[in-house]
């Protein structure tokens, strides 16, 4: 992935008035004011947030050789860079920017100032025009992550809200601050200017099953590596992300499968030999996991609406099936 970060491009134009007709005729009255040079701004380019910090910044949390990716959240749009775990439990490292203006930096403090017993909630000064810190330790065991928590940054900076996550256990807010500091530094109108940026590998904006079906395409965000979300006019939001297991994520994928199919919160759907392809029966989204054993590739896609957590009023199955078939080629074209 290209991890940059990209801004506004200035450039020069000369603006020349009050000139005489042509041929060899002298000028005649006044003398033609000089006009100094304006400064113009050229089209700015879109911002990736995996280029918000550098490789080095979040290293030290690292574990295995995962590759950042670019998503997207909604509700409120938020470009996101995420950095899986080495099991694919939670997410090591986020870091997202708002992709349009909006209230979440007073509604998340508000809601962490509530939420104290288990965190500690605190001011920060001399980041952007408000910042704060966030750190939670939670008095239980979440697989790999001993004890569970996490460590947060927000700031806002005019209309643009940009933030730093770390899902690791006992990390001090003093480690988190500097990298929020960093993003702060690297905030850019493109953030707001850009809502859609897709890489080839995703289905465009305007095909046409997701025209019809899902509507028109307001935001998006995607990773050719390989993660596509869109969210619609209508408010709706829908996912698709394709990874790669080891070994021992694909027996654990597996027999959790099983368990899933036993309890009903599952059912299996017709596929190829060597695939497997599961669908959610849980009324509050549309969800899809499809598994190709020999590749230990497996894609997952979530469709919903976003206003009520529940299944887009209208959609039927036939046309999610649609969706499905439009994702998962462009997902097996991607990768392989």
């Amino acid at each position: 992935m290209h991890r940059r970060v990209l801004g506004v491009l200035g450039g020069l134009v000369l603006v020349l008035a009050g000139c005489t007709g042509g041929g060899t005729s002298e000028p005649t009255g006044a003398p033609t004011p000089t006009v100094e040079p304006k400064p113009t701004a050229e089209p700015s380019v879109p911002v990736d947030p995996c280029g918000l910090l550098d490789p080095e910044d979040y290293a030290q949390w690292r574990t295995g050789d995962q590759e950042p990716r670019v998503s997207m959240s909604g509700p409120s749009a938020t470009a996101v860079c995420w950095l899986t775990s080495q099991w694919g439990i939670g997410a090591d490292v986020l870091i997202a920017y708002s992709m349009a203006p909006h209230e979440s930096f007073e509604r998340e403090r508000e809601r962490l100032g509530e939420n104290t017993n288990f965190g500690e909630l605190v001011a920060w000064d001399g980041i952007g025009d408000a910042a704060f810190g966030y750190t939670e330790r939670l008095p239980v065991r979440v697989a790999y992550h001993t004890p569970a928590g996490h460590t947060k940054g927000w700031a806002r900076v005019g209309d643009h809200t940009v933030w730093v996550r770390v899902n690791r256990s006992m990390v001090p807010l003093e480690e988190v601050r500097p990298l929020l500091e960093k993003v702060v530094e690297r905030v850019s109108p493109a953030m707001h200017e850009h809502p859609i940026v897709l890489p080839a590998e995703c289905p465009a904006p305007d095909h046409p099953v997701l025209a019809r079906v899902f509507g028109e395409v307001e935001y998006a965000r995607g990773d050719a590596g390989w993660e596509c979300t869109y969210i619609s006019s209508r408010g709706w939001v829908m996912r698709a992300g394709g990874v790669t297991l080891s070994p021992e994520a694909l027996q654990q994928e597996n027999e959790s499968s099983d368990r899933s199919l036993a309890q009903g919160t599952l059912r299996q759907l017709s596929a190829p030999a060597g695939t497997s392809r599961l669908r959610g029966t849980d009324a509050r989204d549309w969800a899809d996991y499809l598994t190709i054993d020999a590749t230990r590739q497996m894609l997952q896609l979530n469709f919903r609406d976003a206003g009520s957590g529940s299944r887009p009023v209208g959609v039927s199955e036939a046309d999610f099936d649609e969706l499905m078939d439009v994702l998962i080629q462009a997902w097996r074209d991607a990768v392989g």
